[in-house]
């Protein structure tokens, strides 16, 4: 039996199912993973397509990788 998990979601301000891993590796991932429910994930891996598109970033480079990390920690409210 898996157990859901809640966080307090940093970008909707609400408790909620959190995800079930880190979707990345490292310090972001973990981040993301401790201050983002599922539901606020799903719209950012909607949005990340609009803002890839727009920024024209190749997600294999390091740079674009971390210009796009720059970019969702603002969506969730994380930047610092």
């Amino acid at each position: 039996m898996t157990q859901t998990r809640t966080v307090l979601c940093a970008r909707c301000l609400e408790t909620a199912n959190g995800l079930s891993r880190p979707p990345r590796a490292g310090a972001v991932g973990q981040l993301v993973y401790e201050n983002v429910c599922q539901n606020c994930w799903d719209e950012w891996f909607e949005q990340s397509v609009n803002v890839i598109n727009h920024y024209g970033l190749n997600p294999a480079l390091r740079e674009h990788r971390e210009q796009l990390y720059e970019v969702m920690k603002e969506f969730f409210n994380l930047a610092g």
